[in-house]
């Protein structure tokens, strides 16, 4: 039997220096669960997407092409004024998109290419709200869970701000645009979870669980934290870096 669920949030060894999924690995996971489809959605490139397509679709595994995006708050495509969370160093936030047809994936090959052809140096593989206004269509979007700029604004209290930001995307994305819940052992994700349901019931969005997949299974996990480490020119022992959790790995549909 078909497992009912299906991983959306997987970066591959494409995600440089952050994933250390191979395409071949992946195929075979999703044969091993049961699993019918599977994402690939690695930051800012679609350097797999043919590899995974054909790897995917050999093995009877319908590959969903997707991409995690970095977004900067600024004006919707209505023009009104969208504030950004600030707490973070770093100001972008995800934005996960799912290619739904042929017009998504031409979409979303203009979105990852335009902010390599900027040349401000500060806005590389960065997008704003305004460079998704046109070149939504055929693009399923997630929220990106506590990365996403939703789950910030709620861990910081925003909510008036989130819900500004949602309608922002909500027109962007009519009808294709997810309420993402992860849990991956973080108290942040603990702390937004029902703020993120609560959202969703609100505003009459459909609610999707999702896993960000980074490595294979839980023995990778300190070699996994050792290329974030070199990625960072940081320190296995330096408490003030990014890491990810032994969550960050293929689940399988009981877990």
């Amino acid at each position: 039997m078909q497992s009912e669920f299906v991983h959306l949030r997987v970066h591959s060894a494409y995600s440089l220096a952050e994933g250390a999924v191979r395409i071949p690995e992946l195929v075979t996971l999703c044969r091993d669960h049961n699993m019918p489809a599977v994402a690939v959605t690695d930051t800012a490139n679609l350097f797999g997407a043919l590899e995974f397509a054909l790897a995917a679709s050999k093995e009877r595994v319908q590959p969903i092409i997707g991409c995690q995006l970095a977004i900067i708050g600024e004006t919707s495509g209505a023009g009104e004024a969208v504030a950004t969370s600030t707490h973070h160093a770093n100001p972008a936030s995800e934005l996960v998109v799912l290619v739904q047809s042929e017009a998504g994936y031409r979409n979303l090959l203009h979105l990852v290419s335009r902010p390599y052809a900027t040349k401000d140096p500060l806005r590389r593989a960065q997008l704003s709200l305004d460079d998704l206004s046109g070149n939504s269509e055929g693009l399923i979007a997630l929220t990106g869970g506590v990365a996403g700029e939703i789950g910030r604004l709620l861990a910081n209290g925003q909510r008036d701000t989130a819900e500004h930001m949602l309608q922002a995307l909500s027109e962007l994305f009519p009808g294709r645009l997810y309420i993402e819940l992860q849990r991956h052992g973080l108290d942040e994700e603990e702390r937004v979870e029902t703020a993120l349901i609560d959202l969703a019931y609100a505003n009459d969005l459909p609610l999707v669980a999702t896993n960000e997949v980074f490595f294979t299974d839980a023995g990778m996990y300190e070699a996994h934290d050792a290329l974030l480490c070199i990625s960072q020119s940081a320190y296995v022992s330096q408490s003030d870096r990014h890491r990810v959790t032994p969550g960050h790995r293929f689940k399988s549909a009981a877990e």
